[in-house]
């Protein structure tokens, strides 16, 4: 583990899980313009049809769904911005349309992804471990999901592994996999019955997409919160894996149901759509650049 330096500020000398929502960027002060104007129309679209809980709880619910995917798509993609805010734009309408509201995985998938990529820069603290231990507890058993401990395993290990490794942080891997075999003695399942046929081959179209993006993506252009250094390539793409595993892992344990109940899976398809569309472009102009040439 390493000390905080003397040139973090603000936050980062107490924590590096934190990121703030600092306006000095243009994507951010566009965030803070996009969340009070969707407050108001999902509060004007609750009071016109009398939706759920009143205006007031649409409001809420909207722009902490919407901020959640934003939040974790640009932990998953942190050179597409645009992907960010498609995300945003689709868990939006998808609480409003479909009532999607359970937002406690896309924050679990967000610290985790965060553990990986470092894109706040600094190590993790001990408290900033043990919290995000907890949290993770919390959420498995708060949502009958055990398999999200695994996951968080999965995350310490590649920290404790990959460029700049926090070693002890085997033993925090350790102790999700001890948390998880503890709910396991109770009565918990890992696989959900309903599973059809079609929701394997999604989840395999999905996995195929994922592994595309990692074999084709560049090498970072974004740079840490706390240092004029880029991100790494490989923690960018590990964090992308545990993101995508964090999403599977809800459909084997909730079923058919997970596709929809939680945004976590907007985000996966605004990074694959974002990728899709940068190697679209990127082909697109190598084509004509050809045909110049010729």
């Amino acid at each position: 583990m390493t000390e905080p330096t003397p040139k973090l500020s603000g936050m980062y000398r107490f924590t590096s899980i934190a990121r703030p929502i600092d306006p000095a960027y243009l994507t951010n002060r566009a965030l803070l313009i996009v969340l009070p104007l969707l407050m108001l129309l999902s509060a004007g679209i609750a009071a016109l049809y009398d939706i759920g809980g009143g205006p007031l709880s649409a409001a809420i619910s909207g722009a902490l769904v919407a901020f959640a995917a934003w939040a974790l798509t640009r932990e998953l993609a942190p050179d597409y911005n645009a992907a960010a805010f498609v995300a945003l734009a689709l868990a939006w309408i998808a609480n409003v349309a479909l009532g999607t509201t359970q937002v406690l995985l896309v924050f679990v998938a967000l610290l985790l992804v965060r553990l990986v990529n470092r894109s706040t820069g600094p190590q993790w603290r001990v408290l900033d471990t043990l919290g995000v231990f907890g949290f993770c507890v919390w959420a498995a058993v708060n949502t009958q999901q055990p398999l999200i401990l695994v996951v968080a395993a999965a995350a310490f290990t590649l920290d404790a592994t990959l460029k700049d490794p926090v070693r002890w942080h085997y033993f925090a891997a350790a102790a999700c996999v001890a948390a998880f075999s503890w709910l396991l003695l109770g009565d918990v399942r890992l696989l959900a019955s309903d599973l059809a046929g079609q929701d394997w081959a999604l989840i395999a179209a999905f996995a195929g997409g994922v592994v595309l993006a990692v074999a084709a993506s560049p090498e970072p252009v974004s740079y840490c919160d706390t240092s004029p250094d880029r991100l790494d390539r490989v923690r960018v793409n590990a964090g992308l894996i545990i993101g995508s595993l964090a999403a599977v892992q809800t459909v084997l344990t909730n079923g058919r149901a997970a596709w929809l109940e939680t945004p976590i899976w907007v985000c996966m398809a605004a990074v694959l759509l974002a990728f899709a569309a940068r190697k679209g472009n990127r082909r697109a102009g190598a084509t004509r650049s050809t045909t110049k040439i010729e």
